[in-house]
């Protein structure tokens, strides 16, 4: 009986080991995924920053160009008169 008892208590280090090391495993990979999606965080963050810089220029490039028309039809008003 204590011979099987043996086996029995082997087989438990064993498994304790086991799943141990893939505590370990599984840690290590939470980790690593954790700095990936601080990094891709980042990046979007960077993204979406340069997009909304794109669209502020885009816009006052579009009331320039509205002003920039309306002078022109005012001249041409003008003239006819």
């Amino acid at each position: 009986m204590k011979l099987r008892n043996n086996n029995l208590y082997d087989e438990m280090l064993l498994m304790r080991d086991q799943l141990l090391t893939r505590i370990e495993i599984l840690e290590d990979e939470v980790e690593y995924l954790t700095e990936e999606n601080m990094y891709y965080s980042k990046q979007l963050y960077t993204l979406e920053s340069d997009i909304n810089s794109l669209f502020s220029r885009i816009s006052q490039i579009r009331k320039y160009v509205n002003r920039l028309e309306y002078q022109e039809s005012s001249k041409e008003v003008n003239k006819e008169i």
